[in-house]
This record gives structure tokens, sequence and C-alpha cells, in this order.
């Protein structure tokens, strides 16, 4: 057992997440004795595989490996693998595993249990969320620390500096910060994100849709009321605001004083 972890440890030092094949599974992961945990993304990162979501995921599972791999608490207790579908179909055919990607907790002891499969549709795959199920399966607490990302802070300045620039150009004219129907569809535009649930992408970044590895059948509508696609939000912001200027239509038609074939007209899109 002892040479087992001293080649696992070899293998961290080199790279936070040891890629596995066939062998190395039935070596490291599934024969006894074992004294580690071992966490294994099940992916399918090759180019004719077309699986966006398998390479999303795969950033963040490196992100949470090598905030591991760096931490000072870093020890032999938990390592981080990823098995590629076309470097170890032989596993997932054992493992009855017909989708990815997939996170796998295989303890120690015993064999992995129901919640020792991460429930990715509903969890999302944010380094952040691994790292809390990672935790409850192995008490093992992995602070997150992602490289700085400069990007938003960037828009954010470009953004404010565009605003500042345009309210300069039309100091001597600023009406149209007082026009009611500038900010009654700014604020129309913050419920239709907000109801359509992209926060909720925010904080637990699901995948934009799933795709089966197997049949290729992509799904832009989760199957179950408790989770949801990047996808299926942007299908009920759309619906969503059909059905808002629908009713912005019936209004302007009820109060226009156009004649009644020209408010009929406006009325007809709503229905």
């Amino acid at each position: 057992m002892s040479e087992k972890v001293a080649q696992l440890m070899e293998w961290t030092s080199k790279r936070s997440v040891i890629k596995m094949n066939g062998d190395k599974f039935r070596r490291f992961v599934k024969a006894p004795p074992r004294n580690y945990s071992v966490v294994i993304m099940f992916t399918a990162l090759q180019p004719q595989r077309q699986c966006g979501v398998c390479r999303q995921a795969d950033e963040e599972f490196q992100v949470l490996a090598n905030s591991w791999r760096y931490s000072s608490a870093f020890t032999n207790k938990v390592f981080f693998a990823s098995v590629d579908f076309d470097e170890g179909s032989d596993v997932f055919q054992m493992l009855n595993m017909n989708s990815a990607p997939t996170f796998l907790h295989f303890p120690a002891k015993g064999r992995p249990r129901r919640a020792d499969t991460y429930e990715l549709q509903v969890r999302g795959f944010a380094a952040e969320q691994l790292a809390r199920w990672v935790a409850d399966r192995t008490d093992v607490m992995i602070r997150v620390i992602r490289p700085p990302n400069y990007a938003g802070p960037l828009l954010l300045g470009l953004l404010l500096a565009v605003i500042g620039g345009l309210a300069y150009l039309r100091r001597h004219n600023l009406e149209f910060l007082f026009n009611k129907n500038v900010w009654a569809f700014s604020a129309l535009c913050f419920v239709l994100i907000m109801t359509s649930g992209q926060m909720w992408n925010h904080i637990r970044g699901p995948p934009y849709a799933h795709k089966n590895p197997s049949t290729g059948q992509i799904s832009y509508i989760h199957g179950s009321s408790q989770a949801q696609f990047v996808a299926e939000t942007h299908i009920v912001l759309l619906f969503n605001a059909a059905v808002t200027l629908g009713m912005v239509l019936l209004c302007e038609a009820a109060t226009s004083p156009l004649d009644i074939g020209k408010r009929k007209s406006m009325s007809l899109p709503s229905h």
C-alpha cells in the first residue's frame, strides 16, 4: 500500500489531477488495500465528442485540485483523478456509466454509496460546490483559490467610462435621465433577467445543456424540478419577454388615439 501512495504522491506532484486509464483505475482505485480516498471526474474531452460541458467542468475540477495540491493542509488522504472515455472506456462499462461529466468519490474503505455520486444537475460544477461535496464525503476542507480574473473589473470600468463619456457629451441636455420609458425599459430588463433564473445560474454554475456521449442527444430542458440548464433560462426569458411585449401592446392599443383599424393591428401580436 505504501508503494501505491508513493506513486500517487509522485503523480500529484507533477499534476494536480491524475490521468487514469483502465489499468491504473483497477490498481489504484478498485484493488485493496487502500487508506486514501479518490475523487474522479469521468469525462469526454476529445474534440470528436463535442462535449463543451466537459471542458467547463474540467476547468473547475482543475481549480479544485490545484487548491488542494498547493494548500498548506495537503495530505495523502485525498487524491483527484480523471478518466477520459476515449482512454478508459472499459472503466465506463465497468461502472455502467453512460453520461459525462460525472464525479464519483471512492472512499478509503467500502464501496461508494449513493451520496458518493455528485449531483451535477442539481449543484452545478463550480469548484466551490465540488469542495463542499468533497468536505461532506471526506471531512477534508478545501479553500478554493482561483487565479485572478481581471475581465470583470475591466468590463465594468469600460462600461462606467462609456456612460460617463456620454453623460459628459450631453451635459447640457440630460433630459433623457428623466425619461420614464428609459427607466421602465431598464427595470423591465432587470426583472426579466432575475425571474428567468440567471442569478441561480450565477450561484450554481450549471452547464448550458447536456449531451449524452453515447447517443449524442442534447437536452436543453432539465428533467428535474430541482435544477435547470442555462439554455432553459434563456428559453424562459424569451417566453416572459414575449408575454410582456403582448401586454404592453394591448395597453398601448387600448389607450392609443389612433383609429380602430390601427389599434386592432397593434393588438394582434399579443394574441
